[in-house]
């Protein structure tokens, strides 16, 4: 038994070895051609000739994007401040911003005050003069204030040829002061009013001012937003595939960094 596996190991022994000898270079070249194809990869991956598809290239850039200054311009000249949280920079632009609402507040205190002075000097009018304040326009509130009666007022008039601005007692337009210190104090009144109304123009030329310089604020923050990003650098990283006369040979991550 011990005879009849060793003649069997013998033999096999044998075949293997006639194989070999039969073709003594197969293995050296599978053994070569395994080296040939790993150096052809190492070449692709160092010197980049692969055929690139742009569908199959992802890229992530961890640099900002620049601003836009007429953008900016634009943001803080209608909403002051907006245009210097376009750029991060909102710790100025909340400054304008507040300044902003200060302003508009005060323009409705002016606007709900120097009402509020008129109206009662109108009502004063009609309890001391018996005028009828529907319907008028803001020349007859004036003139009733410089006139102490409607004829006085008429006769004036009609003493310088104004026949169009005569007024009709029977059409609701008279007016007649019971004393001469009410009408002053009505007409003093209404000058208040009205100079509350007047400043509201100052607040709006404020309110103006303020968008415009905002907008120049937020021009020079962006200037120095892009500089500084222009200078601080960046990373890029792009991920994609290989591709070899439109086959698919691998997978390719690129990381890249500049100062």
């Amino acid at each position: 038994m011990k005879k009849l596996v060793l003649l069997l190991i013998v033999l096999f022994c044998s075949n293997s070895y006639s194989q070999f000898k039969e073709n003594p270079l197969r293995f050296n070249m599978d053994k070569n051609n395994s080296k040939f194809a790993l150096s052809e990869l190492r070449n692709e991956l160092t010197t980049g000739d692969f055929i690139k598809d742009s569908n199959d290239i992802n890229k992530t850039v961890s640099k900002g994007s620049k601003k836009s200054p007429g953008l900016a311009f634009i943001y803080s000249l209608l909403v002051p401040g907006m245009g210097q949280l376009y750029t991060n920079r909102f710790d100025v632009g909340k400054y304008f911003l507040v300044s902003e609402a200060a302003l508009w507040l005060g323009y409705a205190s002016f606007t709900i005050y120097g009402q509020w002075l008129l109206d009662d000097a109108y009502n004063y009018s009609a309890q001391h003069a018996g005028v009828n304040t529907e319907g008028k326009d803001n020349d007859f509130f004036v003139n009733i204030g410089n006139y102490s009666n409607v004829e006085q007022y008429n006769n004036e008039m009609l003493q310088f040829g104004e026949y169009e601005k005569i007024y009709d007692p029977e059409n609701g337009f008279g007016f007649y002061w019971d004393t001469e210190a009410n009408r002053k104090k009505y007409r003093e009144d209404r000058l208040a009013g009205d100079r509350i109304h007047n400043d509201r123009l100052f607040i709006v030329g404020a309110i103006l001012i303020n968008h415009i310089i905002s907008g120049i604020s937020a021009i020079i923050l962006t200037n120095d937003y892009n500089n500084n990003l222009k200078n601080a650098g960046g990373i890029e990283m792009s991920a994609g595939v290989m591709k070899n006369f439109n086959r698919v040979d691998g997978l390719k991550f690129q990381f890249v960094k500049w100062f």
